[in-house]
Order: structure tokens, then sequence, then C-alpha cells
């Protein structure tokens, strides 16, 4: 009974505390809206972890991160040295080397040590009930969308109801941004950055403030997913460029992510301890290595990557398939690959519409930051099509980034014409 009422308790405090803050405040939403999305932001939590524990078990990466953070709780009330100082001691014997390595690395596991913290201190508040916790998650990842919104609602200022659909009420994106997990952080802090850039653009200005931000923010992908990071950088310096310069944004990236191409395969010659491609290849071993499981035991087979271009250029459109086709609506191996597939689908109807019907005459089209989603979101997906060999996985890795790119698609598609073709009635 307890732990109904703390998640009433919170849930209230959350809603007033959204109508306080300005960053959510001033997002240009009606009050009683964005409180309606919050709400459906926190169930969206409690739907992702009653599903993990009663369709998968007990033992999964959600209620894993939970447990832990109540054993770290209890080792910050037993022995508060040993807690503020374990996160940074290192088992293994390469001590803090193999910064990019899913395995045997003190900085692989940073990544989920980092979440597990923030979750014991929040079992100070909630007294480690996982419901209670989805919320302060919840709460935080609810940032993310907000921060897409004010970007979006800036190039489309007339397409409210669309942006909110793309920003807030993808499924996927709504359901696996809301677990206690590392998912809902980085979907918070690629928000942020892209918000933070976005506005210090249109100001002209980048001040000390949002440089501090910005640099925090970036330095939090890092630290829980650093390829993340070296797939933002270059979108990043691309946009910048492109919007101060005031060039072409086509050939801005183009030029900027050529070079980077080039970087990236001859990284090695410069820092002979850091070859990229061969890190990425590694990844993909150390994942296909890994026990098979899952619900539906839904692995697919990739070909082995190896670290030079070729072998990259070669597996490149198997990755695309995998990130961009599967799971296909035919291939339900597993009943609960189904609402993704169909969901796929509908996205990939959503191009369709976007190529026939597509608004030909705004200025949003060639906006820096379209740009920068597109490429961003191309270059995550591409990793992940290469190392990521289970679609349950494809889909969540994929569903963070799915507002960059599905939200200018509904809003470059020129409803009114399909409406009055199809004679659909608004």
């Amino acid at each position: 009974m307890t732990h109904y009422i703390l998640f009433v308790v919170y849930l209230l405090f959350f809603c007033w505390l959204i109508g306080k803050i300005p960053f959510l405040k001033n997002s240009g939403i009606s009050p009683k809206l964005l409180l309606g999305l919050f709400i459906l932001k926190a169930a969206a939590g409690v739907v992702i972890g009653w599903s993990a524990l009663h369709l998968y078990s007990i033992d999964n990466d959600y209620w894993d991160t939970n447990k832990f953070g109540w054993q770290e709780y209890q080792l910050l009330i037993a022995d508060p040295k040993e807690y503020f100082t374990n996160l940074f001691k290192s088992p293994y014997p390469n001590g803090y080397t193999n910064m990019f390595d899913s395995v045997q690395s003190f900085w692989n596991d940073l990544r989920s040590n980092l979440i597990v913290k923030l979750v014991s201190v929040i079992d100070i508040f909630s007294r480690g009930n996982y419901y209670v916790n989805s919320i302060f998650f919840s709460f935080i990842g609810f940032f993310g969308h907000v921060a897409l919104y004010r970007i979006f609602i800036c190039l489309f200022k007339d397409k409210e109801k669309l942006v909110i659909i793309g920003c807030f009420l993808l499924p996927s994106m709504l359901f696996y941004s809301s677990g206690i997990h590392k998912d809902c952080i980085i979907f918070f802090a690629v928000g942020m950055v892209s918000f933070l850039v976005f506005d210090s653009l249109q100001q002209n200005k980048f001040t000390k403030k949002r440089i501090v931000y910005i640099s925090l923010a970036l330095l939090l992908i890092f630290l829980i997913r650093n390829f993340i990071l070296l797939a933002l950088l270059p979108a990043l310096l691309a946009w910048i460029i492109a919007a101060r310069r005031k060039w072409s944004p086509f050939r801005t990236f183009i030029v900027i992510y050529t070079l980077c191409t080039i970087i990236f395969f001859n990284f090695s010659l410069i820092f002979p301890s850091a070859d990229l491609p061969a890190t990425i290849a590694n990844r993909q071993w150390e994942f296909l290595h890994q026990p098979v499981g899952g619900v539906g035991k839904t692995d697919v087979n990739l070909t082995t990557l190896y670290p030079n271009f070729r072998s990259f250029a070669n597996n490149a459109p198997q990755a695309l398939n995998h990130i961009l086709m599967r799971p296909y609506i035919t291939e339900l191996s597993s009943k609960y690959l189904l609402p993704m597939a169909a969901e796929l689908l509908a996205y990939q109807l959503l191009f369709i519409l976007f190529l026939l019907f597509r608004k030909r005459n705004g200025q949003s089209t060639n906006d820096p930051f379209i740009f920068f989603a597109v490429f961003f979101t191309l270059t995550v997906f591409l990793n992940i099509g290469y190392t990521i060999p289970n679609l349950g996985s494809l889909v969540r890795y994929r569903s963070l980034y799915l507002p960059l790119i599905i939200t200018p698609l509904l809003c470059l598609t020129n409803w009114e014409k399909i409406f009055h073709i199809f004679k659909i009635k608004k």
C-alpha cells in the first residue's frame, strides 16, 4: 500500500513541477495537453516495467538495474566510503583501457553503473519500488520529448498536431525511452544537445552557459554510449558550419562526412592505439558470441564485419536493411514482434506517401537541422545495423532516434492533397 501511495504522490508532484519549470512551461504546448502527455509518458514507464517482468522474466535489464540500484542504496547506508569510490574502480587487469570494448572494459561497465547509481539516489525517495522509480525516469525522458518538440515547432509552426505525434507519440520511442535504462538518459541528452545548439544558432550566439550545458550533455552521452557521441560530433560540426556560414547544407554535410569517413578508416594512423573500424568489428563479434536469448528467439544472421572500408561498404546494404526494414511483417518468429513490425510498416508507408506527396515550397526542407537529423540518425542506424544481431534489440536501439526522421516526414507530406484525393474528411 505504501508503494501505491508513493506512486500517486510523486506522479502528482511531477505534474505540479512541469507547470513550474520554464523549459517545459514555455514549450508552447497548452498546460492540460502537456500534463496529459507526461501522464502518458509515466504510463509507458509502468507498461514497460510490467512487460519486462511478465513477458520476459524477473532477470531482465530493467528490473536488474532497479535491483542493483537498491543494493547500492543499501551500500550507501552501510559503507558510504565504498559507495562513493566503487564507481571509479576497475576490476580488470587492463585497468582503464579498452574504452570502446563491450566486455572486460571499465568503460563498458561504467555505462550501467552510472544508471545504477542514479537509481540508488532515487531510492532514497522511492524505497526501491520499480514503478515509483519509473516516474522519475519518465520525468527525465520527458525533457527529451519537449526539447525535440521545441525545435520542430519552430520549423513547422502550423503543424502542431503532427509535431506532437512525431515527438511524443511514436509507440516504440515512447515505450523504450520510458524504462529504467540507459535509453531514457540517452534520449534526454540527445534531445537537450539538439535543442541547445538549435536555440543558440537561432540567437546567433553560443553563451558560456550554453556551452557548459552542451558540454555536460555530450559528456553524459560519452559516458553512457560513447558510439553515439562518435556519430553525433560530425553531424553537429556540419550543422553549425552550415548554419553559421550560410552555406548549402547538402554540400556542407557531404564534404564533412566525406572527410570524417576518410579520418574514420585512417584513425589508427593518427592514434595507433585507437582503431575505430576494428572497434566496431569487435563489437559485432562480441554481440554475435553472446548467448542466444530474448523472447521468441529473434536473433538474426550478420555477415562478418572486418576493419576495412571494403567490408563496411559490402555490409552496408545488409545493415540498412536490418535497421530500416526489419522486422518484416511476414517474419513473425515471435508474436511480440507483431506490433513492432506493424509500426515499422506504417513508417515505410509514410515514407512512400512523402515521396509521392512531398511539399516542395517550404523553407524547412533546406534547414541545416533537417540535414543534421537525417545524417546523424542514419549514421547511428548504420552502426546498429552493423553490430546488433537481434530484432528486439534493433527495435529498441532504433526507437530513440525515430522522431528525428519521422517528424519531418509527417510535416513535409501534403496531407491536404492526400485527403482530397481519397475523399477523407479531416
